[in-house]
């Protein structure tokens, strides 16, 4: 027979243990630099290039100075004009400016323009200045667009505005290998392309980007993905460990709407009030 004190406390602390478990659960994501769309051996030839030209002409600068007056006691001798043995001495600055400008010009097309992404447990964020984030739950659509050589992403922000961008492959080949990994694991009716497409897209390298830890989803102050109630108390929130919607532990669906069971999120109250609640995400 059990004992109605006892049962209040177990419980309470199986509400704690999961609580706990939801603070420690580790959660981070991936910052992917774009990478140069031209060639490598293009970028190092022309870098390399630079560098041996400016070294030539630095040299040269000092091999003038040191022989300067000799050159000079020479032109006088010979009654060379001053200004062609100007021009000569010139030479060396030039050398050094042309270096300098194939320098310029590595750089260039070493570097892109494509603005940095991040990839990870609370969707793809996009760094303008500000990082602008859309959510797997936000997340309506993952194409590819042949043309552009891109992946096309639509959805919702997380203010809820619709937005569209597209990363190209050229320049963010490890994103998007991260990108079609996490959708596929996380919202993967979302994602529409054909499987002979996927299986020549770039793979997610475990090494790739800039891993970084990220904080416990914040909960309070969000809206239940069925009800828009707001979430005012953090243990009344439940949590999708694939999309991470949040819900209410009162209107908590059987299933999510990214396909993940929530059977184990569910709680007696929910269970009670509605015994036959399908899915409604």
């Amino acid at each position: 027979m059990s004992d109605p004190q006892t049962e209040p406390t177990l419980s309470s602390k199986k509400e704690t243990s999961a609580r706990k478990s939801r603070r420690t659960s580790r959660r981070y994501e991936r910052r992917f630099v774009a990478q140069s769309p031209y060639s490598s051996w293009l970028v190092t030839t022309v870098s390399g290039l630079g560098a041996a030209v400016m070294g030539a002409g630095a040299w040269s600068y000092v091999y003038g100075e040191s022989f300067k007056k000799a050159a000079e006691v020479a032109a006088a001798a010979s009654d060379a004009s001053p200004q062609s043995f100007f021009r000569v001495e010139a030479v060396p600055s030039y050398i050094l400016a042309a270096g300098a400008a194939l320098t310029g010009l590595g750089i260039w097309i070493g570097t892109s323009s494509e603005t940095p992404l991040r990839v990870g447990a609370p969707g793809i964020a996009m760094e303008r200045g500000e990082i602008r984030r859309m959510a797997w739950s936000g997340v309506s659509k993952i194409a590819w667009e042949a043309a552009a050589l891109a992946l096309l992403v639509e959805g919702d922000d997380e203010t809820g505005q619709a937005w569209t961008f597209r990363v190209p492959v050229k320049s963010h080949a490890e994103a998007v290998g991260w990108i079609l990994r996490e959708a596929l694991d996380r919202v993967p009716g979302v994602v529409d392309i054909d499987k002979d497409v996927l299986d020549q897209m770039p793979r997610a390298n475990p090494h790739a980007g800039e891993k970084l830890d990220l904080e416990p989803l914040q909960v309070v102050g969000k809206r239940d993905a069925l009800t828009q109630k707001i979430i005012s108390y953090e243990p009344e929130a439940r949590v999708c460990t694939r999309c991470e919607r949040i819900y209410d532990k009162k209107s908590v669906p059987e299933t999510c709407k990214c396909g993940a069971s929530l059977l184990a999120l569910r709680t007696s109250e929910a269970a009670e009030g509605d015994p036959n609640q399908e899915e409604r995400a």
